[in-house]
């Protein structure tokens, strides 16, 4: 009977244990808000693209004031989470967006943060902000002006999405700017390239 009531302690401890371990958040050690590369020179199979609209703006017009840099997607070539990809829409226009979510992953976003496989995704592109102010510095902030949607920026920052499960050829992509951008599922086909950086 003792040997019962260890057996089932130690169960307890184990079950605790890898519960916890479940719960641990997602990190991202790579990527950083402030760390868009200035490019030198560019090999022949790299291109310039200029982009126009400010989706990917944290606050520095992030991507959109200088010639980016693309280098192609090529067969082999690992697709991570945070990078940030160029593609084509599906009118045939081109644009750029961040990787979030990766191929067989679950995603869902529960007031305004993300979740992967039911674990907080802890990184800056992880939640909702605006122009690259977290929900209570914003509001600091536009709390010393007269007027905005002080409601509607509530229920944006509060954004909640149901969970989608990921097909084994599929991402799901955030812009930078929730506001001014736009989230989805992207196929692995539809990523042309990444974006390394600004030409110099």
């Amino acid at each position: 009977m003792k040997h019962i009531g260890l057996s089932f302690g130690v169960l307890l401890i184990l079950v605790g244990c890898s519960f916890k371990t479940s719960l641990e958040p997602i990190t991202d050690q790579y990527t950083t808000p402030n760390n868009i590369a200035t490019i030198e020179t560019i090999s022949p199979e790299m291109f310039i693209y200029q982009h126009h609209y400010d989706n990917m703006d944290r606050g520095n017009h992030d991507y959109i004031e200088k010639p980016l840099v693309i280098e192609p997607l090529v067969d082999g070539y690992k697709i991570s989470r945070g990078d940030v990809i160029f593609f084509h829409t599906t009118n045939e226009e081109k644009d750029i967006s961040r990787i979030v979510a990766l191929p067989s992953e679950e995603i869902k976003i529960i007031e305004g943060q993300v979740y992967i496989n039911d674990k907080k995704l802890d990184t800056f592109y992880g939640f909702a902000h605006r122009l690259g102010l977290e929900k209570d510095r914003y509001f600091e902030m536009m709390d010393d002006r007269n007027q905005y949607n002080n409601n509607g920026m509530r229920e944006y920052f509060d954004t909640n999405m149901d969970q989608i499960k990921l097909a084994s050829d599929e991402y799901y992509f955030i812009d930078d700017d929730w506001m001014r951008g736009k989230m989805g599922v992207i196929k692995e086909q539809d990523i042309a390239g990444f974006v390394l950086g600004y030409i110099e």
